[in-house]
């Protein structure tokens, strides 16, 4: 009490100006309506002006939890709407290779459609990266076709990847059956040219069996490296070779390894089984 009776004595003069300020501010309003109105108008308007800027403020913090919310929403949706396009991408495939995915009788078979990741043709060992791995069943040596033939086969597989090397690579050797018009031989051996990522070379053919341009390549009805009967590719140019009693015989690819974008692995079930009794004998 004492230290507010000191702080009245101390200020006696502004609180005395101030008082009598308001006493004519008031007098003043009351013989003039005009200016009372006018002042009671600017406060309201000082009050109003308050008002709408604190509710903007306030849908200012709104709109930034909104925002926010939004941002959270459209990153689900974004995500979502990725996955249906794995899963269509993953549709196309399967309906992309759906006369190749044909179960046996015996269910021997698993095929795995893949997309390519990775692709080259211009090197010596030429390999296409696929997006199927061990998580989804792929093991090194599975076979890898499209609609076209031969693709190659597994030669690295990591959880999510797996490395092809495919027909125009130095490593590949395939063994080979023709089919001529006298009926299908097994024959020859199918090398990489190392030329050109559409031709390879087919060897060890003896000049005495009856070939034609156009007669089709498959893999070995007998090849225990790979499933047999599979198209490989024509016959574009053969001539007898002079130094001995066979064919120099040049095959049109039917894969277009410059532009592949998809393949299907297979998985034979019996490829362990199969390989074991060929390594037996």
């Amino acid at each position: 009490m004492r230290f507010l009776i000191e702080i009245l004595i101390k200020h006696h003069v502004f609180i005395v100006f101030v008082f009598l300020t308001l006493f004519c501010s008031s007098l003043i309003l009351k013989i003039n309506p005009y200016n009372e109105v006018k002042i009671l108008n600017g406060i309201k308007n000082l009050v109003y002006n308050s008002l709408s800027v604190e509710n903007n403020l306030i849908e200012y913090f709104k709109l930034k939890k909104i925002n926010s919310k939004l941002e959270n929403e459209n990153f689900s949706l974004i995500k979502e709407n990725e996955l249906l396009k794995f899963e269509n991408s993953e549709l196309e495939l399967y309906k992309k290779y759906k006369n190749l995915i044909i179960l046996n009788e015996d269910n021997r078979f698993n095929y795995i459609p893949a997309k390519v990741e990775k692709k080259n043709w211009t090197l010596p060992n030429n390999t296409i990266v696929l997006n199927k791995g061990k998580k989804h069943g792929v093991l090194k040596n599975m076979g890898v076709i499209n609609n076209n033939g031969v693709v190659g086969f597994v030669s690295n597989a990591t959880t999510h990847f797996c490395e092809v090397t495919t027909l125009i690579s130095k490593h590949t050797r395939l063994l080979t059956s023709i089919k001529t018009k006298n009926g299908v031989l097994d024959e020859g051996v199918l090398k990489w040219n190392g030329n050109s990522h559409q031709y390879a070379n087919l060897e060890g053919v003896g000049n005495e069996i009856m070939i034609s341009i156009g007669d089709s390549i498959f893999t070995h009805t007998e090849s225990k490296s790979f499933y047999s009967g599979i198209f490989i590719g024509t016959i574009s140019n053969f001539e007898k070779k002079i130094s001995s009693n066979s064919f120099k015989i040049d095959v049109l690819l039917g894969v277009d390894f410059k532009n592949i974008t998809s393949a299907i692995i297979i998985k034979d079930k019996l490829y362990s089984e199969l390989k074991n009794s060929y390594e037996n004998k």
